[in-house]
């Protein structure tokens, strides 16, 4: 064998040496991803950093958005003199009314307080959004019947014209019921008065829910 011959000899077996470790590489090389592929769409949910879905926060309950609050002046004079309307003492005979039957209902409070009136009055301005609005009034007379000393009208007026939307009332020719109720199917801001004689009474105003049927 000459020198010519084994030098080729030398020269195939380094090439195909190198040939195999070139191989070797691109096999354990990753394959590069792929610029063209899309992300998949996000879902809108938040992912938790532990894994799964972190929950979506609750949003706070809606607050009551009816509200009561004093008003001054009062519509009625403090101290007027009501109108006698039973001049004969006469004693009031409350009727008896059978209600029909009523469907469960659910009631939020909005107001609540009470006062010693004198010859006085007070005056409540009540903005209403939910309707039914119920405006309950109970009575502890310091001169009971047959006397009518102790007496109180409860007027509802509209807040910006004082024009008269209702009234109720105690003793006289609103009768001898120490517990009445008055409702309100509109809303709106109204002016609520308070004119008493010698009484002592409770205001409550709430609104009323009727309890959905199965």
């Amino acid at each position: 064998m000459t020198a010519r011959t084994a030098a080729l000899l030398l020269i195939a077996v380094l090439v195909t040496a190198c040939s195999g470790c070139i191989a070797l590489e691109k096999v354990d090389d990753p394959e590069p991803a792929d610029p063209g592929a899309a992300e998949p769409p996000w879902s809108g949910v938040p992912e938790s950093p532990h894994g799964g879905t972190a929950p979506i926060p609750t949003p706070p309950a809606a607050e009551n958005a009816n509200v009561v609050v004093p008003v001054d002046p009062v519509p009625v004079q403090p101290g007027e003199l009501l109108p006698n309307s039973n001049p004969c003492n006469v004693t009031s005979v409350p009727l008896t009314r059978v209600d029909a039957a009523k469907p469960l209902v659910t009631k939020a409070k909005v107001f609540e307080d009470r006062y010693s009136l004198t010859y006085s009055a007070v005056g409540l301005q009540a903005d209403v959004v939910d309707v039914p609005f119920i405006i309950t009034f109970s009575v502890n007379a310091r001169h009971p019947e047959p006397g009518a000393y102790s007496r109180l009208v409860v007027t509802v007026r509209d807040a910006e014209t004082l024009k008269l939307v209702t009234d109720e009332g105690y003793n006289g020719t609103y009768g001898s019921a120490k517990e009445k109720s008055i409702t309100l199917y509109r809303p709106g801001r109204y002016i609520v008065t308070l004119d008493g004689h010698f009484v002592d009474v409770k205001v409550t105003m709430a609104t009323e829910q009727t309890s959905g049927s199965g």
